[in-house]
């Protein structure tokens, strides 16, 4: 009985955070009945994990969920993924095709190329690929990543590595 409970009351938190926080335009000034539903949310897929119902990871899929959209603006404290979302953003207000090499035969300098790949000073050829390589795992587009961020982090290695 007290799953049973706990599934609905879940179900009920869940739909209520969505609607509040997801498909609303404009998120409700209800702090309390949206701290009480991510209460109740996180409260009932405990109990359901705990007995075996409900996995833990999906439970924490479905407690982050209703959140996801507000938090996507937290994106762009990530240094290396705010400059590369404004060069995006710079680069498809300009009309080019995406590439910094688009723009105007604009060339990406060796300060962007440092910035893009979040290194300093004058790093060594191991430093360039490897920050290249780790870099490149998180935004791949065969991962699902940008293909504008993939070309710019190859155009960074590339600027990089032609002056060594």
């Amino acid at each position: 009985m007290l799953i049973v409970i706990a599934a609905l009351l879940t179900a009920i938190a869940f739909a209520v955070l969505v609607r509040l926080l997801w498909l609303s335009a404009r998120p409700a000034r209800s702090t309390t009945l949206v701290t009480l539903a991510a209460v109740v949310l996180v409260a009932g897929l405990a109990v359901l994990a705990l007995t075996g119902r409900l996995h833990w990871l999906a439970a924490l899929a479905a407690a982050i969920a209703p959140f996801l959209r507000r938090a996507m603006g937290l994106v762009r404290f990530l240094p290396w993924v705010g400059t590369l979302l404004r060069r995006w953003r710079a680069g498809r207000g300009a009309g080019a095709s995406g590439s910094t090499a688009g723009r105007a035969g604009a060339v990406m300098s060796r300060s962007e190329a440092l910035d893009v790949l979040g290194l300093e000073g004058r790093p060594g050829r191991d430093e360039i690929i490897a920050a290249h390589r780790r870099l490149m795992q998180r935004v791949h587009p065969d991962r699902g990543g940008s293909k504008f961020l993939a070309q710019q982090l190859n155009e960074a290695k590339a600027r990089l590595l032609d002056e060594l």
